[in-house]
């Protein structure tokens, strides 16, 4: 894990630059999970050494391998609404071979 401390604080420390909604999408033979790793009072900072929190990451887990039964639909959010994006799961209309 020591090899991806790098890549964590630089998550962080970019997304609190940036300010705005940032999405962190991985898949592979995963399921379906929507968090924020890296708030406040996340394991994820201490297990990392990290003191300070992105609060504004989400991280988006799509289904994936044989388990995949709908894929993610990202739509732009009206103006003013509290986040830029919002995320649907469509099921597949043939299943996956």
């Amino acid at each position: 894990y020591a090899g991806y401390t790098p890549l964590v604080k630089a998550l962080i420390e970019q997304a609190n630059d940036f300010g705005g909604a940032v999405y962190l999408i991985n898949g592979d033979s995963h399921v379906f999970n929507e968090d924020h790793p890296l708030a406040s009072g996340s394991p994820w900072l201490a297990f990392y050494g990290q003191s300070t929190a992105a609060t504004n990451l989400t991280r988006l887990t799509v289904d994936g391998s044989s388990n995949a039964q709908d894929w993610l639909k990202a739509t732009e959010s009206p103006l003013g609404s509290a986040t830029p994006l919002v995320f649907e799961r469509v099921p597949f209309t043939h299943p996956a071979s």
